[in-house]
């Protein structure tokens, strides 16, 4: 089997890694064999992952220690001194919430259990801030350099969690796009570099509810210092942020206003198209890399869905009336986790479409070729625990089906284009000026080699 870790750094990361794992859950019912959990005997199947946040985020993870407790409850009554008949009352260790309940923590989303060695609460009191805080890159990149001197990063639960594996493809990764978990996860995904060279690394920078426009100076700078450290070592790049507003989501995505728990679960409906493919064993890691950054030229990606889309009938015989179709569909229906606006499938330079039970891929099947598409016929399974953000036209009216969804028919595609070309130029504004405030703890050779980087990547993703 080719299996593939995960690693999830810092809140905004965890919330999507939440409800990606939930969705995995559903996807592998009955699955005793899967590229992305670890099997156990007569037990629940784990996941392949390490989650690292900071000590008050975990809220009640329902911990693997926790099932072993009930087995504990005869020896605690052979020891007592009570020679009368006992009984043994547990009371259920955690209740999931309800979808819509009022979230507090991103572990009250968490329908899988973690084995106990994937757990990792940081904290900055030894190498961050004189708070102890990681508030920004910097801090967090500290942080993960003491921790990694005084005790190997690559070592103990991550070695673990390596040699479980048979033959490894590589390594999925969600990490805050700003702040100290930015840093953090750049100090481990280096370190992985040096330990796996040739290992694909698939990097999702999770923003929160707002778009990259509407970010401060200080998180910008954050996020374009993680793009130009990450920039080696990371062989794909894909950007998590809110949707952007738009008129036509309403038609079939309901998402609150300001609440991240819904956004995140858009965001992980996008990332579980990728791992689907995985799984099924369509595509391996470096294979979906390849087909999307063209032999790695183009390593900034956009990630686009269109959950309850409907396929407009065209004639077999007409490519073009296909293709045309394809690119209406793209400006319309399919919606980016960034504010790049993708236009149309045509005027992508590397693309992967995935389709669950839409009928998408074949409006695209003779202009690209059979490894960019991938294709089921059964849509995808939502668990009753996820958000209820998508919904379906109804049949007889243009109005949302009040009708709760199970199995959503949703393609999505993961693509290049230069349309990045603005958000890359929004991280190359941030640091252009070297003597901000912001670049105090830089030096300033650093941030020149991080400008340099960022006009790499502006000249190969400006139109030609």
């Amino acid at each position: 089997m080719r299996e593939v870790l995960t690693l999830q750094f810092g809140e905004n990361a965890n919330y999507v890694g939440a409800h990606f794992w939930s969705l995995q859950s559903a996807y592998a019912a009955g699955d005793r064999v899967h590229e992305l959990f670890a099997e156990r005997s007569k037990q629940p199947a784990v996941p392949r992952a390490l989650v690292f946040d900071a000590a008050g985020s975990f809220g009640a993870l329902p911990l693997e220690h926790e099932l072993q407790s009930a087995a504990t409850d005869q020896l605690d009554e052979d020891r007592g001194l009570w020679a009368g008949p006992t009984q043994v009352h547990r009371q259920p260790l955690h209740k999931q919430p309800r979808a819509g309940a009022n979230v507090r923590f991103w572990s009250d989303i968490a329908p899988v259990r973690y084995a106990p060695h994937a757990l990792h609460a940081v904290s900055g009191v030894e190498f961050g801030n004189s708070l102890g805080e990681m508030n920004s890159f910097v801090e967090g990149a500290r942080v993960f350099a003491g921790n990694d001197a005084r005790d190997d990063a690559l070592e103990g639960s991550f070695r673990v969690l390596a040699e479980q594996c048979d033959r490894m493809q590589g390594f999925h990764v969600l990490a805050d796009a700003f702040g100290g978990f930015a840093g953090y996860a750049a100090g481990f995904v280096g370190r992985l570099r040096d330990e796996y060279p040739k290992a694909p690394v698939l990097l999702y920078n999770v923003g929160r509810t707002q778009t990259v426009g509407k970010l401060g100076a200080a998180q910008l700078a954050d996020m374009a210092v993680a793009a130009a450290v990450n920039a080696e070592a990371v062989s794909m790049s894909v950007p998590l942020f809110a949707p952007r507003p738009d008129p036509e989501l309403k038609s079939h995505v309901d998402i609150a206003s300001g609440d991240f728990n819904q956004t995140s679960a858009f965001m992980a409906a996008n990332v579980v198209q990728w791992s689907h493919c995985l799984h099924s064993g369509q595509r391996l890691l470096d294979e979906i890399v390849a087909q999307v950054t063209q032999q790695g030229y183009y390593p900034l990606a956009e990630t686009l869905l269109a959950p309850g889309l409907r396929v407009p009938a065209v004639g077999s015989d007409d490519s073009r009336a296909r293709l045309a179709a394809a690119d209406r569909l793209v400006g319309r229906s399919f919606v980016a986790c960034s504010d790049a606006d993708v236009g149309g499938i045509s005027a992508t330079m590397g693309q992967l479409v995935a389709d669950r039970g839409t009928g998408f891929s074949s409006l695209v099947s003779d202009r690209f070729p059979a490894s960019a598409c991938l294709s089921d016929p059964q849509p995808a399974r939502l668990p009753r625990s996820f958000p209820r953000i998508f919904q379906t036209p109804d049949q007889k009216d243009s109005g949302p089906s009040a009708k709760e969804i199970e199995q959503l028919p949703v393609a999505g595609m993961l693509c290049t284009s230069t349309a990045s070309l603005c958000y890359i130029q929004q991280l190359h504004g941030a640091v252009h000026c070297e003597q901000s405030r912001l670049f105090k703890e830089y030096e300033r050779e650093s941030v020149r080699e991080y400008q340099s980087t960022l006009n790499r990547a502006i000249d190969k993703y400006s139109p030609q």
